[in-house]
């Protein structure tokens, strides 16, 4: 495991926008925790443990209902979707890494993979809810 040279904290960061990501085991998980890493250092979105809602801690899943909320799932299986489907979340954005032309299993989570999906996460950040 490589050590982490700087500390990412959501301290610059838009607390009304939000992002959720899969990091599952495969290549698309890491995708989609590389870009939601991105988009926090970068003070796009505050990104948030995906944890907290399968927990069902409940005062912090009110206070993500009413943010402007990304949700970026590695495959069509969608957990991150369904963990806030479950949850009586429904006004967010998803996206999806496999949708964007990402097979699992064969799409390394090199520099240009996760850029394109960086772009769509930022495209789809400056669409209305």
């Amino acid at each position: 495991m490589e050590n982490r040279k700087e500390n990412i904290c959501s301290c610059g960061a838009d607390k009304n926008k939000i992002v959720f990501s899969c990091s599952g085991a495969s290549d698309v998980g890491m995708i989609s925790d590389l870009v939601a890493r991105r988009l926090l250092a970068e003070g796009k979105r505050k990104m948030n443990c995906m944890s907290v809602v399968g927990a069902d801690i409940k005062k912090s899943i009110e206070k993500f209902k009413t943010k402007d909320v990304l949700v970026i799932d590695g495959c069509p299986v969608s957990c991150g979707k369904r963990i806030l489907e479950n949850h009586n979340s429904k006004n967010y954005k998803h996206l999806v890494v496999t949708e964007q032309g990402f097979k699992k299993g064969k799409s390394p989570a090199d520099t240009n993979n996760t850029q394109k999906v960086y772009d769509e996460a930022i495209k789809m950040s400056s669409k209305e809810s």
